[in-house]
């Protein structure tokens, strides 16, 4: 079988202009002794860029630095700009989810500036992390979006790139003929206008698309091209690309030695420029070259290189593969054990992949049925308590006429008191079976978040495994407690704080809980909305009140008031709610949440947002436990 490591989905995101000839080291120390104006913040961004292509940590270096001082010299225009350059070094260094919260950034900046042309080239950006993260459709919608903006704008360059950008989503879809329609249109562009630059681009796709029609000849010489235009223009980071897909193309063709000369240069180039997808590619694509050719003493360091680089991507499709040619490589060299050994994580890797989502959907269609079965069962162990109970009062009412009832009451009596020991204990596995299955739903919402890219969809499944964890920390209470209707309020909310500090993993003593509590004893119909609403203002202070690893306190108070109200309180001495940072991804649902619960309890919720932010509450149908 043969594999081919295309990188198309590396698709660079900005392409500024620079001289090889520049000494950027040189530059950076006469720039550091600019005075802080928005002159310095234009030459870090002019700095940032001749670092893109030499070193990718550099040019975030200086990339924070121009932000932070147009933030300071409230330089809004560039901000956007900024927004830009950051999500796109984030792109490029794979860490997608937060390229796309600065693309979004910079997106709702150019729509409120007006700029058309910079928001067209967002939109180009945000279709590169869909595209990486696999949503293909979203990623060829941002696709059309921009190229309508650039049409509108009579933009030809742009419309150009943008029927590149088409061309390779679809490459992507597996549409290799419309792929290859879609880069041409935009390669004839760039021909007509002497884009070099972009038509190395589109030329790299054409070759992968042709690739996979199966037509090499013409694979070959786009790659040519483009590695060529590459090389004038001194894009080594670019031509890196073209070298790894060029690679690919004399492999289909079994030209090996030159296969193996493009690989190993396009590796040395992704080394300098610590590019990680490119560095894990040309790897890969050694690795396998060398198996091909039978050579698998060489072959074995490049495989095992690659595995260690898939796992730190985290992109797990990848790994089955690995292990197989891992597996190869050993039996080639005669060390069966060891090829045996990764031979059986490859069909293990395999079979995770293929079951991971029917093994969810299968454990949430089991809880749903044995859930189902504990309830009907409890219904009907419930009918005969209160059977036997009837029964039992009778005879004793009868018995208690009699003259001999002293002995049979004494009888029943014990009857009775194990009949409620029976119903204790079996209510307590009723709190128990409850909790068990909030863990497993917890579990699942956990399990599901992994696999989750988008901030959104994220944050929701997040703050609902939250919001099981609360309800479930009740039934624990109960069944672990001396009184079945009764919540200790103070020993659960202290563990309600420590479980939401566990959860949201900040750094070790920056928020610190403090608490105010009344020994309370509440009936369980009010314990758990109460718990709900605690754990919606708790989650809402520890998400935006304290950023950027700011110190700071939260306090809850829980008391009754002189007129036999429960008064509830939670504050912290955050940023507020002016200096909290706002997300797109954002919604209202906890604050609509807290405002149900409260109604419920006939409570209507106050905001102070002063030095902080604080939330009271005063509940007047509430129940204590007896």
């Amino acid at each position: 079988m043969k594999i081919s490591l295309s990188i198309s989905l590396i698709a660079f995101l900005i392409i500024p202009a620079m001289s090889q000839n520049s000494q950027p080291d040189s530059l950076a120390a006469v720039i550091e002794k600019l005075p802080d104006d928005t002159v310095k913040v234009r030459k870090l961004h002019e700095l940032a860029d001749i670092y893109y292509r030499l070193d990718l940590q550099k040019e975030r270096q200086y990339l924070d630095k121009g932000y932070q001082l147009a933030r300071q010299l409230k330089a809004q225009d560039w901000f956007p700009l900024f927004h830009t350059r950051i999500g796109a070094n984030f792109a490029n260094t794979g860490v997608p989810d937060s390229a796309l919260h600065y693309f979004n950034l910079a997106e709702q900046g150019f729509q409120k500036s007006g700029d058309k042309k910079n928001l067209a080239k967002v939109l180009t950006k945000k279709r590169w992390v869909y595209n990486y993260l696999g949503n293909l459709e979203k990623a060829l919608e941002y696709a059309f979006d921009a190229l309508a903006i650039y049409e509108e704008l009579r933009d030809e360059p742009g419309t150009a790139i943008a029927y590149s950008y088409i061309g390779e989503i679809l490459y992507h879809q597996q549409k290799y003929q419309e792929a290859a329609s879609y880069a041409q249109k935009g390669y004839d562009i760039q021909k007509r206008l002497g884009m070099k630059d972009d038509l190395a681009y589109s030329c790299q796709n054409l070759g992968d698309a042709w690739l996979q029609i199966g037509d090499y000849d013409k694979a070959l010489a786009f790659q040519n091209e483009g590695l060529a235009l590459r090389r004038e223009l001194q894009l080594d980071l670019e031509a890196g690309l073209s070298l790894n897909s060029r690679g690919n193309a004399l492999k289909y063709m079994k030209r090996y030695p030159e296969a193996l000369t493009s690989y190993l240069e396009s590796l040395e180039l992704a080394r300098r420029a610590n590019f990680q997808s490119l560095l894990q590619a040309s790897t890969s694509n050694v690795g396998h070259l060398y198996s091909l050719m039978g050579k698998y003493e060489e072959a074995l360091p490049y495989h095992l290189k690659s595995r260690d680089l898939i796992h730190a991507s985290g992109d797990m499709t990848k790994v089955p593969e690995n292990y197989r040619l891992i597996a190869e490589a050993y039996s080639g060299i005669g060390r069966y054990d060891s090829a045996y050994h990764f031979q059986k994580l490859h069909a293990e890797a395999k079979d995770s992949l293929l079951t991971e989502q029917t093994s969810a959907r299968m454990s949430e269609l089991q809880t749903k049925y044995e859930t189902a079965q504990r309830e009907a069962k409890i219904t009907v162990q419930e009918q005969q308590l209160r059977k036997q109970q009837t029964v039992i009062w009778a005879v004793a009412s009868v018995l208690a006429i009699a003259l001999i009832a002293g002995g049979l009451l004494w009888r029943l009596s014990q009857k009775l008191r194990k009949r409620n020991r029976e119903k204790e204990f079996l209510i307590k596995e009723i709190h128990h079976r409850v909790k068990n299955n909030l863990q497993v739903l917890s579990s699942l919402l956990h399990l599901q978040s992994r696999h989750i890219r988008d901030d959104a969809a994220l944050d929701a499944v997040r703050e609902g495994q939250s919001r099981v964890e609360a309800m479930g920390l009740i039934h624990q209470k109960l069944y672990m407690g001396g009184n079945l209707a009764s919540v200790d309020m103070q020993d659960y909310l202290h563990n309600l704080g420590d479980t939401l500090l566990d959860a949201y993993k900040l750094q070790e003593g920056q928020v610190k809980i403090i608490y105010h509590l009344d020994p309370l004893h509440l009936d369980v119909d009010t314990a758990i909305p109460l718990g709900l609403i605690i754990n919606e203002l708790v989650t809402n202070s520890l998400k935006y009140a304290f950023p950027g690893g700011r110190k700071g306190l939260l306090e809850i108070t829980l008391r009754k008031d002189e007129k036999g109200r429960l008064c509830l309180k939670v504050a912290d001495d955050g940023v507020g709610k002016n200096g909290a940072p706002v997300l797109k991804s954002s919604t209202s649902f906890g604050t609509s949440l807290v405002d149900i619960l409260s109604k419920k309890l006939k409570g209507t919720p106050q905001i102070s947002n002063g030095d902080g932010y604080a939330t009271v509450i005063e509940f007047e149908n509430f129940k204590e436990a007896k």
